[in-house]
C-alpha cells in the first residue's frame, strides 16, 4: 500500500519514538485525535503524565493540536500525530548498533507475546511445581525448552482437539538455499491464506527464518 511517510531530521524526536512510555501516547495519536483526559483514562495514565507526554511529543514536532472543543471556561485542545506513517532515520537514533534497534522493535511484540503464550498454555498445567526448563540432548544438538508438566510432557500433544492452539518452535535447518528460498514461499503463501480468513478469536503469530551465522553462535 502507497503511504506518504513523514520522515524525522531531529534527534530528540527519534529519541521520544524510540521511548516506551512516549510510543505509546504517540501510537493512540496517531489512530484519532483525542483531548488529554480522554487519552490518559484510555492509556491508564494519572492526567499529569498524558499532559507532560503530550507537551513534550509537541515540542519534539510529533504532535499536532487539531482543534479546540469550545464549552464554557478554557476550550479544550485536542491533539492529534503529525502524520500517521513515520519514518525514524538510524542514524538519528542514540542506539549503537543495527542488533539493537532490531531488539527494540522485537522486544515489545515479544513480551506481549510471551503473556499471551503462558496465559494461554496454562490450561496444559497440572501442578505449577511442575513447570520448568528442560535441557537435554537431541542427536548433536542439545536443547533447551519450558515445560508445563516436568518430564512426561510431549509437544506433539498440542496436536490435539482440546488442546490450545500453540505452535513454539526453533530449529536449526540444514537446507540448500533453493530449499530455503521456496520456505520462505511456503510460509508467506500459508499465511496470506489465513490472513484471509474472518473469525471471532485473535491469535497472535510470529515467524523468523534467516540465515545461521556461522558455528551457530
Amino acid at each position: 500500500m502507497a503511504r506518504e511517510w513523514y520522515t524525522l531530521h531531529s534527534p530528540e524526536a527519534a529519541k521520544l519514538c524510540l521511548d516506551p512510555d512516549y510510543a505509546r501516547v504517540l501510537s493512540a495519536l496517531m489512530l484519532r485525535p483525542w483531548a488529554a483526559g480522554p487519552l490518559a483514562a484510555h492509556l491508564g495514565l494519572p492526567l499529569n503524565a498524558a499532559h507532560h507526554r503530550v507537551r513534550r511529543l509537541l515540542r519534539a514536532g510529533l504532535v499536532v493540536e487539531d482543534h479546540l472543543e469550545a464549552r464554557r471556561g478554557r476550550p479544550i485542545r485536542h491533539y492529534r500525530a503529525v502524520a500517521d506513517a513515520l519514518l525514524i532515520p538510524y542514524a538519528l537514533t542514540p542506539l549503537g548498533s543495527l542488533e539493537e534497534l532490531v531488539g527494540l522493535h522485537s522486544a515489545g511484540v515479544q513480551a506481549h507475546l510471551n503473556r499471551a503464550l503462558v496465559r494461554a498454555a496454562m490450561e496444559l498445567v497440572r501442578d505449577e511445581g511442575e513447570i520448568g526448563l528442560r535441557l537435554f540432548r537431541e542427536g548433536d544438538l542439545v536443547v533447551a525448552d519450558i515445560t508445563p508438566r516436568a518430564g512426561d510432557f510431549d509437544y506433539a500433544e498440542l496436536q490435539g482437539p482440546g488442546a490450545p492452539a500453540l505452535f513454539v518452535t526453533l530449529d536449526r535447518l540444514l537446507l540448500t538455499r533453493a530449499d530455503a528460498k521456496a520456505l520462505q514461499r511456503d510460509l508467506s503463501e500459508l499465511l496470506t491464506r489465513y490472513q484471509g480468513r474472518g473469525g471471532p478469536d485473535p491469535y497472535l503469530l510470529r515467524l523468523d527464518l534467516t540465515p545461521d551465522l556461522p558455528g551457530g553462535d
